[in-house]
């Protein structure tokens, strides 16, 4: 799950944002740190959300991650400065069809998946090879979570699903460009019935890396855009021998800033593709060695009212290029109330 990240005028100074779902790193160091910020430039990934197949009744797929696909936008490659922030993130995701390996309809769908996040994120004035700490906690509310090998369209269960956190977010600034580099973890804390094909939780913890930038082209920095890359790492799924494959995700943004900074508006995209099959012997053998994958594109509209200390994000990506997984539409609405009992 990944946050918003509000325009904040400083002294006619941008500072972008991005909370996301999980904990942000923004990598800029100097000396022995530049080498951080390489490889936040390098590293670029995002992922995952839904997954199924099947026929009639029942489709067939890989097993999903944690990830949301679509969940960041502009300015994804910053931290947030220094403060406390709250945040309501609601992800929708209107779900038409499931597409086969070829990218073909194998069938038409009718399913809206909403993912209600709780986000909170902190900034400390704390430095840490030249970048700002901080951390984020992340608790979804789930009214269907998508997931397993089989998905029955008369089942729904929601609930409180997995957990998210990052005891480390790392950002740094030079000149134009900010970078982030962080880690967090997936709580298996949602219900799960590995008997079930829809569960409030995934039934395993997953280890997420994320790395990315963004870069302010010109001297004002109005026009901008970013990379954020995420990596995911998963572990065996409880009460079945099957481990979902690594994802990989990127999301990139490009926009530019109005009414004293207070507005970005612009294109926002994403890129997802299993960097490896399931594997254990509950995998389908219909899915056994195939690799799903998923793009969307779309605009996003960011305004932060500075005076009430709050922040709104609008987003709206239709998916393409789908492959082996459910096909659609993602929609994303943030509101976030800013220095929220700021750090002293």
């Amino acid at each position: 799950m990944n946050p918003i990240r509000p325009e904040y005028p400083l002294k006619k100074e941008i500072v972008a944002w991005d909370l996301q779902s999980s904990l942000r790193l923004q990598v800029f160091l100097r000396t022995a740190s530049d080498r951080m910020a390489k490889l936040a430039c390098t590293m670029c990934v995002l992922s995952i959300f839904l997954f199924f197949g099947g026929n009639s009744e029942q489709l067939i797929a890989q097993q999903n991650g944690h990830y949301l696909q679509g969940i960041t936008g502009l300015e994804n490659g910053s931290t947030l400065p220094p403060g406390v922030y709250l945040s309501y993130l609601p992800y929708l995701n209107l779900v038409d069809s499931f597409k086969k390996s070829d990218g073909s309809t194998l069938l038409d769908l009718d399913l809206k998946v909403v993912a209600h996040n709780a986000v909170y994120q902190v900034t400390t004035k704390k430095r840490i090879l030249g970048a700002t700490y901080g951390l984020s906690f992340i608790i979804p509310i789930v009214n269907i979570r998508l997931q397993a090998d089989t998905f029955d369209k008369s089942v729904q269960n929601g609930g409180v699903s997995d957990l998210f956190l990052a005891p480390v977010v790392l950002g740094w600034t030079k000149a134009k460009a900010e970078y982030l580099l962080d880690y967090g973890v997936y709580i298996p804390a949602g219900s799960f019935d590995p008997n079930s094909p829809s569960n409030a939780g995934l039934g395993f913890w997953e280890h997420q890396i994320q790395a990315g930038a963004t870069y302010n082209i010109d001297k004002k920095k109005l026009w901008n855009a970013s990379l954020l890359s995420t990596w995911e790492i998963n572990q065996s799924k409880s009460g079945e021998d099957l481990k979902p494959g690594p994802m990989a995700n990127f999301e990139y943004s490009f926009g530019r800033r109005f009414f004293k900074y207070q507005m970005n508006a612009g294109i926002v995209g994403y890129a997802y593709q299993k960097l490896s099959p399931d594997s254990g012997s509950a995998v389908s053998p219909l899915t056994r060695g195939s690799h799903d994958r998923s793009f969307g594109a779309g605009p996003e509209l960011k305004y932060t009212d500075v005076k009430h200390r709050l922040a709104f994000d609008a987003r709206y990506e239709p998916q393409f290029g789908v492959e082996t997984k459910t096909s659609g539409s993602v929609v994303v609405i943030s509101i976030t109330y800013l220095n929220f009992f700021p750090p002293k």
